[in-house]
């Protein structure tokens, strides 16, 4: 995370010099009401769907629940929440998603320990809502849609890949802006949204009633995630005690894509955060994630990102 963004979200707000003068926190900067409801419209700054705000440090925040849909990510430090006496640490790079029927509480952050809050509104997660479908956000939008939905959260660690770090990065960077453009802002946050739902590591917690249907298409996404470079339909139908011809129609009803679009997508982004984020000669990666054929890999690659391997790992080296 740039050293410019980290220090600019730093800086105490007024509430947060309150706090460090002895000063309790200001309930009223967040609800109106006796039960301890966040409203988004105490909150959200300007127009749009979505608003950004830095979390209060320096005090506890009570058992309380949202009127929206938060998505809190960690720049730096660690923040704890508390979800039915369990205790969940969020270091830097996690994100984590909280439905509105979910209470929770914050323990005490300090100077070193940023984070930011993601509001969505209700308009937003209808309007992303199609573009997920079929991923864990599934059942995360469906029950906060309800108005006696289940109490659901995701936690995700992105493990310091760049390729989250930089959608973070630009979404803050834009927020820093004098006049932030709530369109990009948007975009930006459907983008991360995107690309946290194809990571393989991920926690669904709360009592949520998963279909049948749901829980597969989840262990299917976990399996080509962990398994992209030698992946085979024949293996997952194994696993999963189903027919190769059920399986492949299975995903390409509920999924979208057939199995091999879901594998060639997994070694794509694998192999374009390694361009990123390493050294590695293209040919290695290119054996890294799977491939032989060279040519083919190149085709595949620029196909779907529009540019050649040299050329990404070129206009990464001059941002």
């Amino acid at each position: 995370m740039e050293d410019y963004i980290i220090s600019r979200l730093s800086v105490e707000s007024e509430e947060e010099k309150r706090l460090l003068s002895g000063g309790e926190l200001d309930r009223n900067l967040y609800t109106t009401e006796d039960e301890f409801i966040v409203r988004d419209a105490r909150l959200r700054a300007g127009r749009g769907g979505i608003s950004v705000r830095t979390h209060t440090r320096y005090a506890a925040f009570p058992r309380h629940r949202h009127n929206y849909l938060e998505m809190m990510i960690v720049l730096g430090g660690k923040i704890t929440h508390v979800i039915d006496g369990e205790k969940i640490t969020l270091s830097e790079g996690d994100v984590l998603l909280l439905n509105k029927h979910i209470s929770h509480a914050i323990e005490q952050a300090g100077r070193e320990d940023i984070g930011v809050n993601v509001i969505m509104s209700d308009d937003f997660v209808t309007a992303v809502s199609p573009e997920l479908s079929g991923t864990v956000f599934s059942a995360l939008f469906r029950e906060n849609a309800r108005h006696d939905g289940a109490p659901t959260f995701l936690h995700f660690t992105t493990g310091g890949r760049k390729k989250y770090e930089n959608l973070v990065e630009n979404l803050l960077l834009e927020l820093l802006e004098e006049s932030p453009d709530h369109v990009i802002m948007e975009r930006t946050v459907s983008l991360l949204l995107s690309a946290l739902s194809r990571l393989p590591s991920l926690y669904l917690g709360g009592n949520l009633p998963r279909t049948q249907e749901e829980k597969r298409i989840l262990e299917i996404h976990s399996y080509v995630k962990n398994n992209f470079r030698t992946a085979s339909l024949s293996e997952l139908g194994g696993r999963l005690y189903l027919s190769v011809p059920y399986l492949s129609k299975f995903i390409k009803t509920h999924i979208g894509k057939s199995f091999k679009e879901l594998v060639v997508e997994a070694r794509m982004e694998r192999a374009r955060e390694l361009i990123f984020d390493t050294d590695m000669p293209i040919g290695e990666i290119i054996r890294a994630v799977g491939y032989e054929n060279e040519s083919y890999f190149h085709r595949e690659f620029k196909a779907r990102f529009g540019m050649t391997p040299l050329s990404v790992r070129k206009e990464k080296r001059t941002d």
